[in-house]
């Protein structure tokens, strides 16, 4: 029982310090608010389909209305 009881207390400790990171930290960050395009101002869809690799690996968007890729947090992304 005690073993189980560690087991979850190092996976919430996970989550949390995931929560904590910001989009200036590293790429494994959870976002759980919603992301708007930054050129367009245009609510992305909380269900995404992946356009490239890196967006199915770390997450991200590709905006339906103009074309803008974004990372997880809504910041454009560079060519």
């Amino acid at each position: 029982m005690m073993v189980i009881g560690v087991i979850i207390g190092i996976a919430l400790l996970l989550v949390f310090t995931l929560l904590q990171k910001g989009k200036n930290d590293s790429k494994l960050g959870i976002n759980l608010s919603r992301v708007h395009c930054p050129k367009c101002d245009e609510r992305q869809e909380i269900i995404r389909k992946p356009a490239s690799k890196e967006q199915a690996l770390y997450g991200g968007y590709t905006c339906t209305n103009c074309g803008t890729e974004m990372d997880k947090f809504g910041t454009e992304l560079e060519k």
